[in-house]
Protein backbone atom coordinates (compact mmCIF):
# COMPACT_ATOMS: atom_id res chain seq x y z
CA UNK A 1 0.00 0.00 0.00
CA UNK A 2 1.44 3.20 -0.78
CA UNK A 3 2.14 5.61 1.97
CA UNK A 4 0.51 8.81 2.59
CA UNK A 5 2.53 12.27 1.64
CA UNK A 6 3.27 13.89 4.74
CA UNK A 7 0.22 16.74 6.25
CA UNK A 8 1.23 19.97 6.91
CA UNK A 9 -0.67 22.81 8.79
CA UNK A 10 -0.26 25.91 7.11
CA UNK A 11 -1.15 28.73 10.16
CA UNK A 12 -1.57 32.48 8.92
CA UNK A 13 -4.31 34.90 8.06
CA UNK A 14 -3.21 36.72 5.18
CA UNK A 15 -4.57 34.93 1.82
CA UNK A 16 -2.09 35.67 -0.16
CA UNK A 17 0.43 34.53 1.83
CA UNK A 18 -1.93 30.75 1.69
CA UNK A 19 -2.05 30.75 -1.94
CA UNK A 20 1.82 31.42 -2.17
CA UNK A 21 2.28 28.23 -0.03
CA UNK A 22 -0.05 26.20 -1.08
CA UNK A 23 1.19 26.45 -5.09
CA UNK A 24 4.20 25.87 -3.67
CA UNK A 25 3.71 22.12 -1.39
CA UNK A 26 0.36 21.11 -3.11
CA UNK A 27 2.00 18.42 -5.40
CA UNK A 28 4.19 17.09 -2.69
CA UNK A 29 2.26 17.09 1.01
CA UNK A 30 -1.61 16.68 2.16
CA UNK A 31 -2.29 20.21 3.32
CA UNK A 32 -4.39 22.10 6.04
CA UNK A 33 -5.11 25.53 6.60
CA UNK A 34 -6.17 27.52 10.07
CA UNK A 35 -6.52 30.98 10.26
CA UNK A 36 -5.75 31.71 13.67
CA UNK A 37 -4.25 30.45 16.52
CA UNK A 38 -6.64 28.50 18.55
CA UNK A 39 -7.93 26.59 15.24
CA UNK A 40 -4.38 25.84 14.79
CA UNK A 41 -4.17 24.36 18.15
CA UNK A 42 -7.94 22.51 18.30
CA UNK A 43 -6.55 21.24 14.49
CA UNK A 44 -3.16 20.42 15.52
CA UNK A 45 -4.50 18.16 18.99
CA UNK A 46 -6.83 16.63 17.22
CA UNK A 47 -4.98 15.03 13.50
CA UNK A 48 -1.28 15.73 14.53
CA UNK A 49 0.14 17.05 11.21
CA UNK A 50 3.42 16.41 10.08
CA UNK A 51 4.69 19.87 10.31
CA UNK A 52 3.30 23.20 11.11
CA UNK A 53 3.81 26.28 8.91
CA UNK A 54 3.01 29.08 11.39
CA UNK A 55 2.92 33.17 10.66
CA UNK A 56 4.29 35.04 14.06
CA UNK A 57 2.22 37.99 13.35
CA UNK A 58 -1.43 37.12 13.77
CA UNK A 59 -4.88 38.23 15.42
CA UNK A 60 -6.06 36.74 19.15
CA UNK A 61 -3.02 35.12 19.36
CA UNK A 62 0.29 35.69 18.11
CA UNK A 63 2.47 32.63 16.48
CA UNK A 64 4.73 32.80 19.75
CA UNK A 65 2.09 32.14 21.79
CA UNK A 66 0.88 29.08 19.40
CA UNK A 67 4.24 27.39 19.57
CA UNK A 68 4.16 27.25 23.23
CA UNK A 69 0.80 26.39 23.55
CA UNK A 70 1.51 23.47 20.99
CA UNK A 71 4.90 22.47 22.68
CA UNK A 72 3.18 22.12 26.43
CA UNK A 73 0.64 19.45 25.25
CA UNK A 74 2.56 16.13 24.89
CA UNK A 75 1.06 14.59 22.28
CA UNK A 76 1.89 18.16 20.36
CA UNK A 77 5.15 19.11 21.75
CA UNK A 78 6.90 17.09 18.99
CA UNK A 79 5.68 18.45 15.65
CA UNK A 80 8.41 20.69 14.44
CA UNK A 81 6.86 24.03 13.90
CA UNK A 82 9.01 26.55 11.13
CA UNK A 83 7.85 30.55 11.66
CA UNK A 84 6.79 32.12 9.05
CA UNK A 85 8.33 36.40 9.59
CA UNK A 86 8.96 39.24 7.69
CA UNK A 87 11.21 40.15 10.35
CA UNK A 88 14.78 39.39 10.34
CA UNK A 89 15.82 40.88 13.46
CA UNK A 90 18.15 38.13 15.39
CA UNK A 91 16.15 38.78 18.76
CA UNK A 92 12.61 37.84 16.72
CA UNK A 93 14.66 34.74 15.80
CA UNK A 94 16.41 34.04 19.01
CA UNK A 95 12.62 33.95 20.88
CA UNK A 96 11.30 32.07 17.81
CA UNK A 97 13.75 29.10 18.92
CA UNK A 98 13.67 29.83 22.59
CA UNK A 99 9.81 28.89 22.57
CA UNK A 100 10.53 25.60 20.42
CA UNK A 101 10.59 26.50 16.95
CA UNK A 102 13.04 24.36 14.56
CA UNK A 103 13.44 27.10 11.80
CA UNK A 104 12.25 30.28 9.86
CA UNK A 105 10.84 31.34 6.56
CA UNK A 106 11.46 34.79 5.94
CA UNK A 107 9.22 37.01 3.54
CA UNK A 108 8.93 37.53 1.12
CA UNK A 109 9.09 33.34 0.33
CA UNK A 110 11.23 31.70 -2.02
CA UNK A 111 9.34 28.43 -3.18
CA UNK A 112 13.39 26.19 -3.88
CA UNK A 113 13.88 27.60 -0.13
CA UNK A 114 10.11 27.07 1.48
CA UNK A 115 10.22 23.35 0.08
CA UNK A 116 13.85 22.80 1.11
CA UNK A 117 13.28 23.59 4.52
CA UNK A 118 10.17 21.81 4.46
CA UNK A 119 11.75 18.72 2.63
CA UNK A 120 14.52 18.95 5.69
CA UNK A 121 12.47 19.24 8.89
CA UNK A 122 10.13 16.53 7.53
CA UNK A 123 13.07 14.03 6.71
CA UNK A 124 14.61 14.87 10.62
CA UNK A 125 11.61 13.92 12.01
CA UNK A 126 11.23 10.57 9.99
CA UNK A 127 15.06 10.10 10.98
CA UNK A 128 13.73 10.63 14.59
CA UNK A 129 10.74 8.56 14.72
CA UNK A 130 12.55 5.69 12.73
CA UNK A 131 14.85 5.69 15.70
CA UNK A 132 12.91 5.50 18.52
CA UNK A 133 10.95 2.30 16.93
CA UNK A 134 14.50 1.07 16.45
CA UNK A 135 15.42 1.98 20.10
CA UNK A 136 11.81 0.82 21.88
CA UNK A 137 12.45 -2.53 19.99
CA UNK A 138 16.07 -2.58 21.53
CA UNK A 139 14.37 -1.90 24.49
CA UNK A 140 11.77 -4.18 24.76
CA UNK A 141 14.17 -6.97 24.37
CA UNK A 142 16.77 -6.15 26.61
CA UNK A 143 14.65 -4.55 29.61
CA UNK A 144 10.95 -6.24 29.31
CA UNK A 145 11.04 -10.22 30.45
CA UNK A 146 8.51 -12.64 30.04
CA UNK A 147 6.26 -14.06 32.39
CA UNK A 148 7.20 -18.07 33.13
CA UNK A 149 4.79 -20.02 31.23
CA UNK A 150 5.30 -23.32 32.86
CA UNK A 151 4.06 -22.44 36.59
CA UNK A 152 0.58 -22.96 37.52
CA UNK A 153 -1.97 -21.28 39.77
CA UNK A 154 -0.89 -17.67 38.29
CA UNK A 155 -1.91 -15.27 35.30
CA UNK A 156 0.10 -12.39 34.28
CA UNK A 157 -0.33 -9.31 31.86
CA UNK A 158 1.83 -6.68 31.35
CA UNK A 159 1.30 -3.17 29.85
CA UNK A 160 4.12 -1.12 28.12
CA UNK A 161 3.52 1.76 26.15
CA UNK A 162 6.95 3.56 25.52
CA UNK A 163 7.14 7.24 25.31
CA UNK A 164 8.59 9.37 22.82
CA UNK A 165 11.79 9.01 24.05
CA UNK A 166 13.69 5.66 25.43
CA UNK A 167 13.44 5.57 28.75
CA UNK A 168 14.89 3.56 31.73
CA UNK A 169 11.73 1.20 32.97
CA UNK A 170 12.54 -2.37 33.26
CA UNK A 171 10.86 -5.81 34.44
CA UNK A 172 12.05 -9.69 34.89
CA UNK A 173 10.78 -13.05 35.63
CA UNK A 174 13.06 -15.34 37.67
CA UNK A 175 11.66 -19.37 38.21
CA UNK A 176 13.03 -20.06 41.52
CA UNK A 177 11.00 -23.90 41.20
CA UNK A 178 7.75 -24.90 39.95
CA UNK A 179 5.47 -23.14 42.69
CA UNK A 180 7.57 -20.05 43.04
CA UNK A 181 9.05 -17.17 41.36
CA UNK A 182 10.82 -13.93 41.40
CA UNK A 183 9.61 -10.74 39.87
CA UNK A 184 11.86 -6.99 39.43
CA UNK A 185 10.20 -3.69 38.17
CA UNK A 186 12.41 -1.49 38.15
CA UNK A 187 12.71 2.84 36.77
CA UNK A 188 16.01 4.28 36.21
CA UNK A 189 16.43 8.04 37.21
CA UNK A 190 16.70 9.81 33.90
CA UNK A 191 16.09 9.39 30.10
CA UNK A 192 17.24 8.14 26.87
CA UNK A 193 19.59 5.31 25.80
CA UNK A 194 21.89 6.34 28.84
CA UNK A 195 19.06 5.26 31.40
CA UNK A 196 17.71 2.26 28.51
CA UNK A 197 21.50 0.74 28.93
CA UNK A 198 21.73 1.52 32.30
CA UNK A 199 18.35 -0.33 32.84
CA UNK A 200 19.63 -3.67 30.95
CA UNK A 201 22.98 -3.42 32.88
CA UNK A 202 21.32 -3.63 36.34
CA UNK A 203 18.86 -6.79 34.63
CA UNK A 204 21.79 -7.98 33.73
CA UNK A 205 22.99 -7.36 36.95
CA UNK A 206 20.36 -9.27 38.95
CA UNK A 207 20.93 -12.53 36.81
CA UNK A 208 24.64 -12.56 37.54
CA UNK A 209 23.93 -11.96 41.32
CA UNK A 210 21.33 -15.21 41.45
CA UNK A 211 24.10 -17.47 39.48
CA UNK A 212 26.68 -16.43 41.80
CA UNK A 213 24.32 -16.74 44.96
CA UNK A 214 22.60 -20.07 44.14
CA UNK A 215 26.10 -21.80 43.30
CA UNK A 216 27.34 -20.44 47.05
CA UNK A 217 24.34 -22.16 48.66
CA UNK A 218 22.98 -25.25 46.75
CA UNK A 219 20.02 -26.02 48.90
CA UNK A 220 18.45 -23.03 49.46
CA UNK A 221 17.51 -20.17 46.95
CA UNK A 222 18.60 -17.06 48.32
CA UNK A 223 16.26 -14.40 50.01
CA UNK A 224 15.41 -11.33 47.58
CA UNK A 225 16.70 -9.02 50.65
CA UNK A 226 20.15 -10.63 49.88
CA UNK A 227 19.52 -10.87 46.27
CA UNK A 228 18.90 -6.99 46.15
CA UNK A 229 21.54 -6.20 48.73
CA UNK A 230 24.37 -7.96 46.54
CA UNK A 231 23.40 -6.38 43.44
CA UNK A 232 23.14 -2.89 45.54
CA UNK A 233 26.72 -3.70 46.73
CA UNK A 234 27.98 -4.45 42.76
CA UNK A 235 26.23 -1.95 40.93
CA UNK A 236 26.80 1.60 43.52
CA UNK A 237 30.10 2.86 42.16
CA UNK A 238 28.84 2.76 38.92
CA UNK A 239 25.39 4.51 39.75
CA UNK A 240 27.54 7.01 41.74
CA UNK A 241 30.17 7.74 39.11
CA UNK A 242 26.76 8.18 36.81
CA UNK A 243 25.14 10.42 39.68
CA UNK A 244 21.71 8.45 39.04
CA UNK A 245 20.00 5.57 40.99
CA UNK A 246 17.18 2.99 40.21
CA UNK A 247 14.23 2.96 41.95
CA UNK A 248 12.77 -0.90 42.14
CA UNK A 249 10.51 -3.47 43.68
CA UNK A 250 11.70 -7.10 43.87
CA UNK A 251 9.20 -9.58 44.78
CA UNK A 252 8.77 -13.40 45.61
CA UNK A 253 5.43 -15.35 44.69
CA UNK A 254 5.78 -18.76 47.08
CA UNK A 255 2.37 -20.77 46.02
CA UNK A 256 2.97 -23.28 48.47
CA UNK A 257 3.04 -20.91 51.09
CA UNK A 258 0.91 -18.32 49.75
CA UNK A 259 3.44 -15.59 50.82
CA UNK A 260 4.15 -12.96 49.11
CA UNK A 261 7.65 -11.30 50.12
CA UNK A 262 9.03 -7.60 48.31
CA UNK A 263 11.93 -5.80 48.64
CA UNK A 264 10.37 -1.96 47.92
CA UNK A 265 13.77 0.26 47.02
CA UNK A 266 11.80 3.25 46.74
CA UNK A 267 9.56 2.55 44.25
CA UNK A 268 5.88 3.33 43.38
CA UNK A 269 3.74 1.24 46.28
CA UNK A 270 2.65 -2.26 45.12
CA UNK A 271 -0.88 -2.83 44.91
CA UNK A 272 -2.44 -5.85 46.74
CA UNK A 273 -6.06 -6.51 45.86
CA UNK A 274 -7.70 -8.96 48.15
CA UNK A 275 -10.36 -10.65 46.79
CA UNK A 276 -12.12 -11.51 50.21
CA UNK A 277 -12.59 -8.21 51.30
CA UNK A 278 -13.23 -6.88 47.84
CA UNK A 279 -10.49 -4.00 48.68
CA UNK A 280 -6.95 -3.08 47.93
CA UNK A 281 -4.03 -2.56 50.45
CA UNK A 282 -0.78 -0.46 49.41
CA UNK A 283 2.55 -2.11 50.13
CA UNK A 284 5.89 -0.35 50.96
CA UNK A 285 9.36 -0.75 51.93
CA UNK A 286 11.52 1.61 53.72
CA UNK A 287 14.98 0.93 51.61
CA UNK A 288 16.24 3.42 49.68
CA UNK A 289 16.63 3.23 46.38
CA UNK A 290 19.35 1.31 44.84
CA UNK A 291 22.36 3.52 44.43
CA UNK A 292 22.20 5.51 47.50
CA UNK A 293 25.29 5.67 49.94
CA UNK A 294 24.61 4.48 53.35
CA UNK A 295 22.55 1.42 52.95
CA UNK A 296 24.52 -1.82 52.57
CA UNK A 297 21.73 -3.93 53.73
CA UNK A 298 17.66 -4.00 52.54
CA UNK A 299 15.09 -5.59 54.56
CA UNK A 300 11.94 -7.37 52.84
CA UNK A 301 8.10 -6.87 53.65
CA UNK A 302 6.15 -10.03 53.87
CA UNK A 303 2.36 -10.61 53.68
CA UNK A 304 0.04 -13.88 52.95
CA UNK A 305 -2.55 -13.60 49.63
CA UNK A 306 -5.25 -16.14 48.49
CA UNK A 307 -7.07 -17.75 45.65
CA UNK A 308 -8.50 -14.82 43.83
CA UNK A 309 -6.00 -12.01 45.06
CA UNK A 310 -3.81 -10.28 42.82
CA UNK A 311 -0.61 -7.33 42.44
CA UNK A 312 0.01 -4.45 40.57
CA UNK A 313 3.24 -3.14 40.03
CA UNK A 314 3.41 0.16 37.97
CA UNK A 315 5.90 2.92 37.16
CA UNK A 316 5.50 6.49 37.94
CA UNK A 317 4.38 6.86 34.11
CA UNK A 318 0.70 5.73 34.58
CA UNK A 319 0.46 7.88 38.15
CA UNK A 320 1.78 11.28 36.64
CA UNK A 321 -0.20 10.76 32.82
CA UNK A 322 -1.44 14.70 32.87
CA UNK A 323 -5.13 15.50 31.81
CA UNK A 324 -6.21 18.92 30.16
CA UNK A 325 -5.97 20.89 33.33
CA UNK A 326 -2.26 19.47 34.37
CA UNK A 327 -4.30 17.02 36.71
CA UNK A 328 -2.64 13.66 37.57
CA UNK A 329 -4.11 9.94 37.18
CA UNK A 330 -2.54 9.45 40.81
CA UNK A 331 -2.11 6.63 43.09
CA UNK A 332 -5.63 6.75 44.00
CA UNK A 333 -6.76 6.92 40.24
CA UNK A 334 -5.27 3.63 39.81
CA UNK A 335 -6.65 2.43 43.03
CA UNK A 336 -10.37 3.27 42.34
CA UNK A 337 -10.06 2.03 39.18
CA UNK A 338 -8.26 -1.17 40.33
CA UNK A 339 -11.46 -1.76 43.11
CA UNK A 340 -13.86 -0.91 39.95
CA UNK A 341 -12.41 -3.89 37.73
CA UNK A 342 -10.97 -6.67 40.02
CA UNK A 343 -13.85 -9.08 38.54
CA UNK A 344 -11.90 -9.15 34.88
CA UNK A 345 -9.45 -11.36 34.38
CA UNK A 346 -5.50 -9.64 34.21
CA UNK A 347 -5.57 -8.95 30.44
CA UNK A 348 -8.79 -7.08 30.33
CA UNK A 349 -7.64 -5.25 33.35
CA UNK A 350 -4.66 -4.10 31.56
CA UNK A 351 -6.98 -3.22 28.21
CA UNK A 352 -9.29 -1.54 30.58
CA UNK A 353 -6.36 0.74 32.33
CA UNK A 354 -4.96 2.12 28.79
CA UNK A 355 -8.29 2.78 27.86
CA UNK A 356 -9.26 4.39 31.24
CA UNK A 357 -5.70 6.08 30.75
CA UNK A 358 -6.07 7.76 27.43
CA UNK A 359 -9.45 8.84 27.78
CA UNK A 360 -8.15 10.68 31.68
CA UNK A 361 -5.06 12.41 29.44
CA UNK A 362 -7.32 12.42 25.91
CA UNK A 363 -3.80 11.29 24.23
CA UNK A 364 -2.03 8.26 23.92
CA UNK A 365 1.82 9.96 23.83
CA UNK A 366 2.78 10.58 26.98
CA UNK A 367 6.12 12.20 28.62
CA UNK A 368 7.47 9.47 30.32
CA UNK A 369 7.06 5.45 30.16
CA UNK A 370 3.91 3.54 31.12
CA UNK A 371 4.49 -0.02 32.47
CA UNK A 372 2.09 -1.95 34.42
CA UNK A 373 2.45 -5.67 34.97
CA UNK A 374 -0.50 -7.47 36.93
CA UNK A 375 -0.09 -10.97 38.93
CA UNK A 376 -3.17 -12.97 39.75
CA UNK A 377 -3.52 -16.00 41.90
CA UNK A 378 -6.15 -18.25 40.15
CA UNK A 379 -8.87 -19.23 42.33
CA UNK A 380 -9.00 -23.21 41.07
CA UNK A 381 -4.90 -23.61 42.63
CA UNK A 382 -6.77 -23.66 46.03
CA UNK A 383 -8.47 -27.17 44.84
CA UNK A 384 -5.35 -28.59 42.96
CA UNK A 385 -2.95 -31.35 44.29
CA UNK A 386 0.03 -30.79 46.31
CA UNK A 387 2.95 -31.85 44.57
CA UNK A 388 6.12 -30.76 46.18
CA UNK A 389 9.60 -32.57 46.20
CA UNK A 390 13.21 -31.97 47.36
CA UNK A 391 16.41 -33.89 47.64
CA UNK A 392 19.40 -34.20 50.14
CA UNK A 393 22.53 -36.02 49.83
CA UNK A 394 25.03 -36.57 53.08
CA UNK A 395 27.87 -38.23 54.25
CA UNK A 396 27.98 -40.84 57.14
CA UNK A 397 28.95 -38.23 60.14
CA UNK A 398 26.97 -37.14 62.89
CA UNK A 399 27.98 -33.76 62.20
CA UNK A 400 25.29 -33.99 59.22
CA UNK A 401 22.42 -34.16 60.95
CA UNK A 402 22.24 -30.58 61.62
CA UNK A 403 21.65 -30.51 57.98
CA UNK A 404 19.42 -32.64 57.55
CA UNK A 405 17.27 -31.09 60.77
CA UNK A 406 17.48 -27.97 58.64
CA UNK A 407 16.53 -29.74 55.50
CA UNK A 408 13.41 -31.61 56.59
CA UNK A 409 12.16 -28.24 58.53
CA UNK A 410 12.62 -25.97 55.57
CA UNK A 411 10.63 -28.58 53.86
CA UNK A 412 7.78 -28.61 55.63
CA UNK A 413 8.08 -24.89 56.11
CA UNK A 414 7.15 -24.50 52.58
CA UNK A 415 4.03 -26.48 52.68
CA UNK A 416 0.49 -24.33 53.39
CA UNK A 417 -0.20 -24.23 57.36
CA UNK A 418 -3.53 -25.46 56.97
CA UNK A 419 -1.25 -28.87 55.91
CA UNK A 420 0.82 -29.00 58.76
CA UNK A 421 1.51 -27.00 62.31
CA UNK A 422 4.95 -26.46 63.82
CA UNK A 423 4.27 -29.49 66.75
CA UNK A 424 4.10 -31.68 63.35
CA UNK A 425 7.20 -30.35 62.09
CA UNK A 426 9.24 -31.19 65.59
CA UNK A 427 8.14 -34.63 65.49
CA UNK A 428 8.84 -35.23 61.96
CA UNK A 429 12.73 -33.73 62.85
CA UNK A 430 12.90 -36.00 65.95
CA UNK A 431 11.63 -39.12 63.49
CA UNK A 432 14.01 -38.11 61.03
CA UNK A 433 17.23 -37.62 62.94
CA UNK A 434 16.60 -41.13 64.47
CA UNK A 435 16.67 -42.59 61.26
CA UNK A 436 19.27 -41.18 59.65
CA UNK A 437 21.93 -40.95 63.26
CA UNK A 438 21.09 -45.48 63.10
CA UNK A 439 22.03 -45.20 59.58
CA UNK A 440 25.02 -43.88 60.60
CA UNK A 441 25.96 -46.00 63.40
CA UNK A 442 24.58 -49.27 62.45
CA UNK A 443 24.30 -49.66 58.57
CA UNK A 444 27.79 -47.84 58.59
CA UNK A 445 29.05 -49.19 61.87
CA UNK A 446 30.08 -45.11 62.52
CA UNK A 447 32.99 -46.14 59.57
CA UNK A 448 36.08 -43.44 58.92
CA UNK A 449 35.37 -43.72 54.96
CA UNK A 450 32.42 -41.11 54.13
CA UNK A 451 29.80 -43.07 52.82
CA UNK A 452 26.43 -41.62 50.91
CA UNK A 453 23.15 -40.98 52.34
CA UNK A 454 20.26 -39.89 49.97
CA UNK A 455 17.10 -38.15 51.85
CA UNK A 456 14.38 -37.76 49.51
CA UNK A 457 11.29 -35.81 50.57
CA UNK A 458 7.95 -36.09 48.46
CA UNK A 459 4.44 -34.14 49.76
CA UNK A 460 1.11 -34.18 48.54
CA UNK A 461 -2.21 -33.04 49.58
CA UNK A 462 -2.09 -36.13 51.79
CA UNK A 463 0.65 -37.15 53.13
CA UNK A 464 4.69 -36.43 53.45
CA UNK A 465 6.92 -39.60 52.25
CA UNK A 466 10.38 -39.10 53.39
CA UNK A 467 12.91 -41.87 51.71
CA UNK A 468 16.62 -42.76 53.06
CA UNK A 469 18.65 -44.79 50.66
CA UNK A 470 21.85 -46.15 52.32
CA UNK A 471 24.66 -48.57 50.93
CA UNK A 472 25.27 -49.75 54.50
CA UNK A 473 24.47 -53.35 56.33
CA UNK A 474 21.05 -54.65 56.39
CA UNK A 475 18.69 -53.86 58.81
CA UNK A 476 15.88 -55.96 59.85
CA UNK A 477 13.76 -54.09 62.77
CA UNK A 478 12.18 -57.42 63.84
CA UNK A 479 14.67 -58.46 64.99
CA UNK A 480 15.53 -55.21 67.82
CA UNK A 481 14.00 -55.97 70.82
CA UNK A 482 11.51 -53.19 72.53
CA UNK A 483 13.03 -50.62 74.69
CA UNK A 484 12.92 -51.63 78.41
CA UNK A 485 12.41 -48.34 80.46
CA UNK A 486 13.65 -49.47 83.88
CA UNK A 487 17.50 -48.29 82.33
CA UNK A 488 18.03 -52.36 82.81
CA UNK A 489 18.74 -52.94 79.24
CA UNK A 490 20.12 -50.39 76.24
CA UNK A 491 18.80 -50.03 72.87
CA UNK A 492 15.73 -49.97 70.62
CA UNK A 493 14.55 -46.04 71.23
CA UNK A 494 15.40 -44.91 67.91
CA UNK A 495 13.02 -47.63 66.47
CA UNK A 496 10.16 -47.05 69.48
CA UNK A 497 10.10 -43.10 68.44
CA UNK A 498 10.09 -43.40 64.97
CA UNK A 499 6.91 -45.86 65.30
CA UNK A 500 5.36 -43.74 67.72
CA UNK A 501 5.80 -40.72 65.62
CA UNK A 502 5.19 -41.49 62.40
CA UNK A 503 2.33 -42.94 60.69
CA UNK A 504 3.59 -45.63 58.29
CA UNK A 505 7.08 -46.91 58.21
CA UNK A 506 8.65 -49.36 55.75
CA UNK A 507 12.66 -51.11 55.28
CA UNK A 508 13.74 -53.00 52.11
CA UNK A 509 16.95 -53.67 50.79
CA UNK A 510 17.51 -54.65 46.94
CA UNK A 511 19.89 -57.46 45.64
CA UNK A 512 22.30 -54.08 44.84
CA UNK A 513 22.53 -53.86 48.63
CA UNK A 514 20.84 -50.59 48.49
CA UNK A 515 18.40 -50.10 51.97
CA UNK A 516 15.71 -47.89 51.52
CA UNK A 517 13.56 -46.92 54.71
CA UNK A 518 10.21 -44.63 54.09
CA UNK A 519 8.32 -42.65 56.58
CA UNK A 520 5.22 -41.78 55.42
CA UNK A 521 3.12 -38.75 57.96
CA UNK A 522 -0.71 -38.34 57.50
CA UNK A 523 -1.94 -34.83 56.56
CA UNK A 524 -5.77 -35.34 56.36
CA UNK A 525 -6.28 -36.35 59.90
CA UNK A 526 -7.72 -39.41 59.53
Amino acid sequence: MEEAKPLVLIVDDNPTNIDLLVSTLKNDYRLSIAKNGPKAIDYAEKYLPDLILLDIMMPEMNGYDVCTRLKATSQTKDIPVIFITAMSETEHKTRGFEVGAVDYITKPFHAAEVKARVRTHLSLKKARKHEIYIASKIQKALLLGQPPKDIDGIKVAQLTVPSQKVDGDFYDFFKVNDKCFDLVVGDVMGKGIAAALLGAAIKSHFLRVLNELSLTDKEKFPEPEKIVSSVHSGMIDHLNDLETFVTLSYSRFDLVKYLFTCVDCGHMRTIHFQDAMDTCKLLQGDNMPIGFPGQDTFSQISVSFNPGDFFVFYSDGLTEAKNRNGNLYGEKGLVDFVVKNARFEPENIINKLWEDVVEFSESETFDDDITCVIVKIEKESSGRALSYESELEINSELKELKRVRAFVREFCENMPETLINRNRINLIELAVTEVTSNIIKHAYNKRDDKQKIIINAKASNEEIALLFCDWGKEFDPKSVPPPVFDGSREGGFGLYIIAHTVDEVEYSRNDKGKNCTCLKFNLTGG
